[in-house]
């Protein structure tokens, strides 16, 4: 794990997203979440590489609608990919791509913190992928979209 905190962010440094969030969320309030992160640290949307949460979150069509919704690849860590000393799933996961951008922002049922993905960094390397399918995801983003 590189430096905890990382200096402003520049227009071509690559982003994870750290999620961690209650099962009862919905994938609406996620979206809104990660986008209020973005506009926070001056992040534009095209430097979001990967979403990143916690193994035990597999299979969660929340997760898939984010990753749908920025076209970004969603990365699954386990207690043996974390270091442990950063506390949160959402800093902890983020902190293993790179240096902390942003801490931990929350929403009613979620978290998310960003991070600068270290020089090194490679998606396809960053835990394991999830797999997702995009007609369930469409499906959960346009139904909490749409309200209950």
């Amino acid at each position: 794990m590189t430096a905890f905190f990382a200096a402003m962010p520049h227009h071509t440094d690559r982003i994870v997203a750290g999620i961690g969030f209650a099962s009862a969320v919905r994938s609406d309030e996620l979206v809104a979440l990660v986008t209020a992160c973005l506009v926070e640290a001056g992040i534009a949307p095209e430097q979001l590489i990967a979403i990143a949460t916690h193994v035990r979150k597999q299979g969660a069509s929340q997760l898939a609608a984010l990753a749908t919704h920025f076209d970004v690849p969603l990365r699954l860590l386990t207690d043996d990919d974390l270091s442990g000393n950063v506390p949160g799933v959402a800093e902890a996961v983020a902190a293993e791509a790179g240096a902390v951008l942003l801490p931990k922002r929350k929403s009613a049922l979620a978290t998310c913190a960003l991070a600068i993905c270290a020089p090194d960094f490679v998606v396809s390397g960053f835990g394991q992928p999830a797999s997702l399918s995009r007609v369930t995801a469409a499906s959960t983003l346009s139904t909490s979209i749409a309200g209950p």
